[in-house]
């Protein structure tokens, strides 16, 4: 089912994508205090999660109310959420962060296919172009075309279910949306089955010492939680209601370019030619794939 794409989904899934790229702002907070990666991640779920049912419970409890058979569909997003978590966690460990991120961003182009069997979208030429395009612009602005990075077949299988749960995320919010299920009833409910499913991995009596010896680190969590996961969630899941879930897969690929832009300007990272071109190529993607340029008219 093809849904007519909005200026206000337009805003809303690049507006995700920009908050999702602060990501890498708290991690660099978080870190040096020996936080590990996958206590990071059942944080920021976790938080998540706590805040957005605490809200419901006080001002929205209609939240919580929904139809039973959308139920599969916000676990199989919650699993999308934990499964590109871990998963890009061990292609980070394997691989490198620069090669992670681009498998990461193989999820564009599995939005693109599965949404052609599961909602019947058309695979237009200009949607090709633009996967295409999003996809080299990230593996430029990571590096990994410039030779940055090692490859290997397990961390190569990791990355692309990183990127595989990404995408799953996508199809299954769009698929609980069309059945009836509210925005937000969508991402509480997908934020509680991922942080259940994330506690096994968190370490979590390891991560109770340190918050304990370091207050501050529930401080950087917190602002994790609510600046590069709940915003953005929330952003990206409205935004499904206005837009085609592949559009907004590939238009979510401007985290990288702010991740990137946020690490020049925060942490003195440089910016490469390669990266310039990389972040031209991805936003270049995101204009073609939203601005109709009118037909010209013959009498």
């Amino acid at each position: 089912m093809k849904r007519k794409t909005s200026v206000l989904g337009i805003i809303l899934v690049l507006a995700a994508g920009i908050l999702w790229g602060f990501s890498g702002f708290f991690v660099n907070k978080l870190e040096p205090r020996g936080v590990e990666s996958s206590q990071i991640s059942v944080m920021r779920l976790g938080f998540t999660f706590i805040i957005m049912a605490m809200w419901a419970l006080v001002f929205k409890r209609d939240v919580f109310v929904t139809k039973k058979r959308c139920i599969k569909y916000f676990i199989g997003g919650g699993l999308g959420m934990v499964g590109s978590s871990l998963f890009y966690f061990y292609a980070i460990l394997m691989t490198s962060m620069s090669v992670a991120a681009v498998l990461m961003y193989t999820a564009p182009i599995i939005v693109v296919v599965l949404s052609i069997f599961i909602f019947r979208e058309h695979l237009t030429v200009l949607k090709s172009v633009c996967c295409i395009a999003s996809v080299s612009g990230a593996a430029l602005v990571s590096g990994i075309i410039g030779g940055v990075g090692n490859v290997n077949v397990p961390g190569l299988l990791l990355g692309c279910a990183a990127g595989f749960s990404y995408a799953c995320y996508s199809i299954f919010s769009s698929l609980a949306l069309m059945r009836g299920a509210k925005p937000l009833s969508v991402t509480v409910y997908a934020f509680g089955f991922a942080t259940l499913t994330m506690l096994p991995f968190g370490q979590i009596p390891s991560l109770v010492s340190k918050i304990s010896a370091d207050p501050m680190i529930v401080v950087i969590a917190l602002g994790q939680a609510l600046v590069s996961c709940l915003a953005p969630y929330v952003l990206y899941t409205i935004g499904l209601k206005y837009t085609d879930a592949s559009n907004a897969s590939i238009m979510s690929t401007v985290e990288l370019v702010a991740a990137t832009v946020i690490g020049f300007v925060a942490f003195d990272e440089t910016i490469s030619i390669a990266a310039i071109i990389g972040i031209v190529l991805v936003i270049g993607s995101v204009v073609m794939l939203n601005v109709k340029l009118p037909h010209k008219k013959y009498r």
